[in-house]
């Protein structure tokens, strides 16, 4: 059973309470610790008031002075500061959902046995660069991997650096050298062809509009973000006499956000323009689109998810992407998954000789340098991209 105890009128944060050697007085203190999060003082057993109270005094010059607040730093362990860390950056919208679970995965995988348990202040650069030599020599990791692995741990000891929790990020330009060379992100001409050919073949219309769309190189949350008319303006380009339809691009579905979320970064949001085929491919889709919700007796609203699944009237699951291109890869032995076409895409734009900028906007990209982050994209800088790049897509 808890102990009852009496604030004292006059004497703030002393409380008196009785026991069976008589009355004993206490301490308690609320205050910000070295983490920034409210915490209590508190102590117990003193014979009078004015021990209490001295006592009281004590702590109030060592949290002034800062003694309380380096010896608390002193006590904080790794994952105690990452996990603050993590919670503040969702908490204020600089981790989206998507990026708080790949970081915690990486974190929890690598660091939360490790070094987790170890004083953040404790963690030598020799021990470190021990960690990340044996994750090398394990054979297991690409070096992309392991500047990940890395750059989530450097990113923590920069912020206890900042919040002054460390005196100084000890493991700044860790040296990594090696590790398995990444997948090859390359993609001939000849065998996207007969990858697309294939699609064309083995897939219904509305499947394969998915992938022929797949083909201007936007990220998959992206492309199962689009709506059926939010996400689309068609209109008549009178000077070459021909549709176009403009593509915009402003909400993603992924795993951890299945009904929608804002993109990646703010140039991530932008609209690109096409023509031909692309146009047609579009309408249909969205005709079909409305048509599996018919099939279903739902009445088709003004706008919503573009890709559905003609089997439930639901939106795709978001990895339903990568099934749909491994059944064509099957096919035509090709192997190609979402983000391959987006560097295919790239590799193509910058081949052609396009003009950065443009292709930068069409992509989402933050930047080529900082100055072009300013530029917007352009209807004629879009058309421009695609005239040049349409041949090999």
């Amino acid at each position: 059973m808890a102990i009852k105890r009496y604030a004292m009128k006059k004497h703030p944060n002393i409380y008196w309470y009785e026991t069976k050697r008589g009355k004993r007085y206490s301490v308690r203190k609320q205050y910000r610790n070295a983490m920034g999060k409210d915490d209590w003082y508190s102590t117990s057993g003193f014979l009078n008031w004015q021990d209490a109270e001295q006592d009281l005094r004590k702590f109030e010059t060592r949290l002034f002075d800062g003694s309380i607040a380096t010896a608390e730093r002193k006590q904080i362990s790794l994952n105690n500061y990452f996990d603050q860390m993590a919670e503040r950056k969702i908490r204020m919208g600089v981790w989206k959902n998507s990026t708080a679970s790949t970081n915690k995965t990486y974190y929890n995988t690598h660091f939360r046995k490790s070094f987790g348990s170890q004083k953040i202040q404790k963690i030598t650069r020799p021990q470190y660069q021990h960690f990340i030599d044996e994750l090398v020599l394990s054979g297991s990791y690409t070096k992309s991997t392991l500047h990940r692995v890395d750059s989530l741990m450097q990113q923590t000891m920069n912020d206890a650096e900042i919040n002054d929790v460390i005196t100084k990020n000890k493991l700044r330009h860790i040296v990594i050298t090696g590790g398995k060379p990444a997948k090859s992100q390359d993609l001939t001409k000849s065998d996207f062809d007969l990858f697309m050919k294939t699609a064309k073949e083995q897939l219904n219309k509305y499947e394969y509009a998915f992938i022929k769309l797949m083909t201007l190189g936007q990220r998959r949350g992206e492309m199962m973000g689009l709506r059926t008319k939010s996400s689309f303006t068609f209109q008549r380009d009178e000077v070459n006499k021909k549709d176009i339809c403009g593509i915009k691009f402003y909400v993603a579905r992924t795993a951890n956000e299945p009904t929608g979320t804002g993109l990646k970064t703010e140039s991530s949001y932008r609209t690109i323009w096409v023509a031909g085929e692309y146009v047609d491919l579009i309408k249909y889709a969205i005709l079909y689109s409305n048509r599996i919700l018919e099939d279903h007796n739902i009445e088709a609203p003004e706008d919503h998810f573009l890709w559905l699944n003609p089997k439930t009237g639901k939106p795709y699951h978001v990895q339903y992407t990568n099934t749909m291109m491994r059944r064509v890869s099957q096919k035509s032995g090709i192997t190609i998954h979402p983000h391959l076409l987006r560097h295919y895409f790239a590799t193509k734009a910058r081949t052609e000789k396009l003009p950065e900028t443009d292709v930068m906007h069409w992509l989402g990209h933050a930047s080529i340098t900082m100055t072009d982050s300013y530029t917007r994209e352009t209807p004629e800088g879009a058309m421009g991209v695609f005239k040049g790049i349409s041949k090999d897509i």
